[in-house]
């Protein structure tokens, strides 16, 4: 945003005294003439925070947190100056001058706007209306509580088919914002519009600071629709919303989650609102999507650890290695709880003792590796030595599907792990440590492959009527683009008339004529060569990538010209029979034919 004038910085803070802005999120307790607070910048056992209302500061006399209102809510909400002051001026009513604002800012705000109407109106739809009856009598038989209803914001869109339009066209809201955030879409042909979201009940998805950015709808069981429309229903993609970068009830439970020092992830919208109706308030859910590392990401933020929640009947080996993925390659603490057979949280919630219960499932939540290992002990004997291998293999497998991991604490973690299944099964660990760089090198391969297939296809592309560029030409470029300096050698080894694919060629051609200029033969000078050949230039930069997943790329390339050496060998060899049989020559030059035959020594010529 544009500079901030210190005057607009003193009035928006003047107007936000810091302990009612910390209050709201944490306890506060007078201590004297300031308050106290366990801080929530640190894993705080007795309050270290101290926040005083006449200095209108915060200070933990534990960890060293300090700072004003602004700086409070930017650790709390992980956001910038500008959002603090977007924030607090928000909450102190006091609003920022266009000017003050970028003017994506602007139609950001706009489009937010509408989303708080349409949830409005949704929301009293659902607690007000007629309309709203059977969707609360589906309510009910959840077990949702009124307190939890208002406070999630659910709400509910009927079945007519332009409510929403309607409503809008009544109240002058602009019907093209509310394209733009999903909520209506065009029927075509100037025919008006129509709602998107019908016979619903309306869960808001809102961002950390409480705004709905987008929805999900549960179609009513017994609704005309069901038959036809999917269980539930999202919001497409728009400038607010992206499924997979937001986590359902997140703005009320990362408080929770900061003090507890750990984020439970659950499957569905009502299993988030019935653990924090059952006081399990660090609770969140994501959107039908598998967590990824956006989430953890978003997570880490908050919390070291993360406990991921699996249904009695979904916990099954994709989501299982999915989670051990991330627990490979993310810096986090991922552990993994299962809830008995044909039960989600909110079943088990509802239960008698069921919040004790899944409390005591969330302690007992064992590490991804762990819960992994169990998994395969239940379907594999590690009594047997195929079935200690096949574990060993899969969970190593999982771990080569990872990327790479540069940090230092990623690679510790690794070793850990390594350690870990070594000391299980009473293996060396040089022996796992090998067997998981033999299973990561297949992965490269087949990567590189999948790589090679598309970059192939560009190729040919490229050069009409060119046939498949064979193995050993592929691999040369590969090493050549990725190892810039091995085109020397390879120019004193290899013409490019040994190249029998005419886009390969022209490749090798144009590195060599960079070297013999004296320039450096790389990817870079190469695509300056070929501004005439842009998708030449696309394989170029695909085959540098295959190459550089090739570990000992000198080793491979030597390996590389003594096939080339023995391919051309080959050549002669079948040339000089051909020579031999066809009669062709006199009794001095088969007499030199035969002599290089038996020593099958190519009479090699410099190779350009």
């Amino acid at each position: 945003m544009p500079p901030v004038s210190v005057e607009l910085k003193r009035t928006v803070k003047s107007a936000n005294d810091i302990v009612d802005v910390v209050a709201e999120y944490i306890p506060v307790h007078p201590a004297g003439k300031s308050y106290k607070a366990l801080c929530p910048f640190h894993n705080d056992t007795h309050p270290s925070l101290t926040i005083d209302r006449n200095y209108q500061n915060y200070r933990c006399w534990a960890c060293g947190a300090r700072g004003d209102v602004f700086d409070f809510v930017m650790n709390m909400d992980k956001v910038s100056f500008g959002e603090a002051l977007r924030m607090l001026a928000e909450r102190a009513g006091i609003e920022l001058r266009p000017e003050q604002a970028r003017p994506e800012d602007q139609a950001r705000a706009r489009l937010l706007q509408v989303m708080r109407w349409a949830q409005e109106q949704y929301q009293q739809c659902l607690l007000e209306s007629p309309l709203g009856v059977q969707a609360r009598q589906y309510i009910g038989s959840r077990k949702l509580a009124g307190a939890m209803v208002r406070q999630f914001g659910l709400g509910f869109s009927p079945i007519a088919g332009d409510w929403l339009v309607q409503l809008a066209r009544r109240e002058q809201i602009s019907l093209e914002l509310l394209e733009q955030v999903g909520l209506i879409a065009p029927r075509g042909e100037d025919r008006g519009y129509y709602d998107r979201f019908r016979d619903r009940v309306m869960f808001p998805i809102r961002d950390v600071r409480g705004q709905t950015v987008g929805f999900g709808g549960r179609i009513l069981p017994d609704s005309a629709l069901a038959a036809r429309s999917p269980k539930y229903y999202n919001s497409s993609d728009t400038p607010l919303f992206n499924k997979s970068d937001l986590l359902f009830g997140l703005d009320l439970a990362r408080h929770p989650g900061s003090a507890a020092g750990v984020l439970v992830v659950v499957e569905g919208y009502t299993d988030v609102i019935m653990a924090h109706q059952s006081g399990i308030a660090n609770v969140v859910a994501t959107m039908g999507t598998a967590l990824s590392v956006r989430h953890v990401t978003q997570l880490r933020r908050y919390v070291p650890k993360v406990i991921l929640v699996f249904d009695g009947d979904s916990g099954g080996a994709t989501g299982v290695d999915r989670a051990l993925e991330l627990f490979v390659s993310q810096d986090v603490e991922l552990a993994i709880a299962a809830l008995p057979d044909g039960l989600d949280p909110c079943d088990l919630l509802c239960q008698p003792g069921g919040p004790e219960q899944f409390q005591r499932l969330l302690a007992a939540a064992q590490d991804a590796l762990e819960f992994k290992l169990n998994q395969l002990l239940q379907q594999q004997s590690m009594h047997s030595v195929d079935g200690s291998r096949r574990i060993v293999d899969a969970i190593l497998g999982v771990m080569a599907l990872t990327p790479r991991v540069p940090n230092q604490a990623g690679q510790v973690r690794q070793e850990l792990i390594i350690t870990r299944l070594a000391h299980r099964f009473g293996l060396r660990q040089e022996t796992v440590w090998a067997r998981f760089g033999e299973l990561r090198q297949q992965r490269s391969s087949r990567q590189a492959s999948s790589s090679l297939t598309a970059a192939v296809s560009a190729a040919t592309a490229v050069v009409p009527n060119s046939s498949r560029p064979r193995p050993i030409e592929r691999q040369l470029l590969e090493l050549l683009l990725a190892e810039p300096v091995l085109v020397a050698e390879a120019a004193k080894a290899i013409s490019p008339s040994r190249i029998t694919h005419s886009g390969l060629r022209r490749l090798l051609e144009e590195l060599y004529d960079l070297y013999d200029r004296g320039e450096r033969p790389d990817i870079d000078a190469l695509r300056v060569r070929l501004l005439d050949r842009p998708d030449l230039a696309k394989v170029a930069m695909d085959f540098r990538e295959v190459g550089e997943k090739i570990s000992e790329r000198s080793e491979w390339f030597q390996q590389l010209l003594r096939r080339f050496d023995a391919e051309q060998t080959e050549a002669e060899t079948r040339a000089l029979k051909e020579q031999l049989s066809s009669g062709a020559v006199d009794q001095n030059q088969a007499r030199e034919l035969l002599r290089r035959l038996q020593s099958q020594l190519p009479q090699r010529s410099v190779a350009r």
